[in-house]
């Protein structure tokens, strides 16, 4: 798995980032029992501003959010170009990329501000357990995809030692 992180905000060196995005992506793949070896997921830490332009760019909302996910490429084509997810290369690729994920510091620090009885790290494995799924195809749009994705997160999030973020 190729994991490229850019760190564009100092407040994020108050995590070990690399070693959180690891393990989490992780096991993401473990619960799914996808194989990741050929996957590339590329990650932004940056602050509000960047995200609010890219909110406003992409989404049409001029704010800042938590955390946004760039699908690269539909997951059915994924699954079908790639076998697993990339566990076979029947395109003649050697990657896949599942694409890109921006978190911006401030918010993330914001909120767990608010929830006193989460830490910024633990926060932090949430809301990327959470994109690697958008990046998935998972969603929560609707009442059942929703009640799937937060199933998931939990899940994993436990595997992780994270108490569920939904209580």
């Amino acid at each position: 798995m190729n994991l490229e992180i850019s760190i564009e905000h100092k407040g994020w060196k108050r995590s070990n980032v690399r070693a959180i995005v690891s393990s989490c992506v992780n096991a993401v793949f473990s619960e799914l029992k996808l194989n990741h070896y050929n996957v590339e997921i590329c990650f932004l830490f940056t602050d509000d501003e960047e995200v609010r332009v890219l909110n406003k760019t992409y989404r049409g909302i001029d704010k800042p959010t938590n955390v946004l996910s760039f699908p690269a490429d539909d997951i059915d084509d994924i699954e079908s170009d790639c076998g697993d997810v990339c566990g076979c290369d029947t395109l003649g690729r050697s990657t896949c990329i599942l694409g890109s994920v921006a978190i911006a510091y401030e918010t993330v620090e914001r909120e767990t501000d608010e929830q006193t009885d989460v830490s910024f790290d633990d926060h932090l494995r949430h809301l990327i357990v959470h994109s690697v799924l958008h990046l998935l195809g998972y969603d929560h749009i609707g009442d059942a995809e929703a009640e799937q994705m937060e199933s998931l997160e939990i899940k994993i999030l436990e595997s992780l030692h994270v108490a569920n973020p939904y209580q």
